[in-house]
């Protein structure tokens, strides 16, 4: 039952301290000496160094509360100081004078963006200074780290980077702007170069508007309408140069996503294991900067060997499989040729290229009965989760080959032609 005015002044003093809770981690502390005070005390862990509960002096019955509901009330009032502030709540009331940092936030940006260097390819650091380069163009030039602080650094945050995407319903780029910065504002605490009652309040937490955003799968057709795709794509309609109806095929045979295909370099087929071996530092494996264990593997098969030998007679004598003399970012194929085939051949928004897996994965367990596992091997993920993947670098390549021979068979089953 919940303490009343009348139940605090009724309690007696006994032989021993008494811890009446109020709700909320605030209790009435009666003292076994007569005539002592009756005092309120908070427990909590916020912002606790150690991890562990400690006490939080809140005042005396009679002189700084008269109603219990007071007491609660300023308890609360502190939890919320506390979380929004980065503060040990007994500091409350107390003036916190912070040197301000010197550091600009282009300052730390430029220094997190050189810190990931070390630890993702090339290609994904330009995808960050890319993103954070639009970030700084929303934020006043030369803003200290350190004026983005707290609860008002937030909405200032939310209001000059993020509302801009939210307004015209990117809600996934804006998602993306507030973790982006989350990660910043962490790094510039471990390393030192704020304090933590200098950065914005809790942006590891989820905006409203993150809710309203439901991430969606690739566009994909069902088996079914899958079967007509394949004859629309035999048939060639929109007369696609003979490389991009390859190489739209390819990425299909091979389960692999478009950008590791499209640079496909003829000297990775290793004859021993008659196997496909993509070098783990090729663009769309994602893997990790300086990985040089998680090389993908993309069993032969008929179809695939198929595939290769038209290949050969156009590009035979070239270093790349789907080699383009089409100037370009890269000397082979860009990896938008063969979505932009599908677009083509009138199947924009409803089967794009990254959308064949799905179809696979799909197609693989449910007809197939192949393990859900395999199969997302197949597509090149790893999976590093637990203990064992410090010491699990089996390649698998007996039960690879049987998926994939699967797959390929299926396909030329249901009317394919390479």
């Amino acid at each position: 039952m919940s303490l009343t005015a009348r139940k605090i002044n009724n309690i007696k003093a006994s032989d021993k301290e008494q811890w009446e809770p109020l709700g909320g981690g605030c209790y009435l502390v009666v003292p076994k000496s007569k005539g002592a005070r009756k005092r309120f005390v908070g427990k909590t862990r916020i912002n606790s160094l150690s991890g562990k509960l400690y006490s939080v002096p809140l005042g005396f019955w009679g002189e700084d509360f008269k109603k219990p509901q007071e007491v609660l009330n300023k308890w609360e009032e502190m939890k919320l100081w506390g979380k929004s502030n980065n503060h040990d709540l007994r500091k409350y009331g107390k003036q916190i004078d912070l040197v301000k940092s010197d550091k600009t936030f282009k300052e730390v940006v430029d220094l997190f963006i050189q810190h990931k260097s070390h630890l993702q390819k090339t290609d994904s650091n330009q995808t960050f200074r890319n993103r954070f380069n639009r970030i700084l163009q929303r934020l006043p030039e030369g803003i200290l780290i350190s004026d983005l602080a707290g609860y008002e650094g937030t909405q200032f945050i939310k209001q000059r980077v993020l509302n801009p995407d939210i307004a015209q319903g990117k809600l996934p780029t804006a998602k993306r702007y507030r973790q982006l910065l989350n990660n910043v504002f962490e790094y510039a605490v471990m390393d030192r170069l704020v304090h933590p009652d200098q950065i914005p309040y809790r942006l590891d937490l989820k905006f409203p508007f993150e809710d309203a955003h439901k991430s969606k799968p690739h566009p994909h057709l069902p088996w079914n309408e899958f079967l007509d795709f394949i004859k629309v794509l035999n048939l060639n309609h929109c007369h696609a140069e003979r490389l991009t109806d390859l190489a739209t095929k390819a990425v299909l045979l091979s389960l692999t996503r478009v950008s590791a295909v499209v640079s496909m370099q003829w000297n990775w087929f290793d004859d021993q294991r008659d196997c496909w071996v993509i070098p783990s530092a090729t663009k769309g494996l994602k893997r990790k900067k300086d990985d040089s264990v998680n090389d993908h593997l993309i069993p032969n098969t008929p179809q695939l060997e198929t595939l290769m030998n038209s290949l050969s007679v156009i590009n035979g004598n070239q270093k790349y499989v789907f080699f383009s003399p089409f100037k370009g970012n890269n000397p082979y194929l860009s990896k938008q040729t063969p979505n932009d085939h599908l677009i083509n051949l009138g199947y924009k928004d409803r089967q794009d290229i990254h959308g064949f897996r799905h179809v696979a994965t799909n197609a693989l367990v449910d007809l197939g009965g192949m393990d859900e596992l395999m199969v997302s091997r197949c597509l090149g993920h790893l999976h590093n989760d637990g203990a064992i993947a410090h010491y699990d670098f089996a390649k698998r390549l007996d039960k690879r080959r049987e998926i994939h021979e699967y797959w390929n068979q299926l396909l030329i089953t249901k009317g394919l032609r390479i």
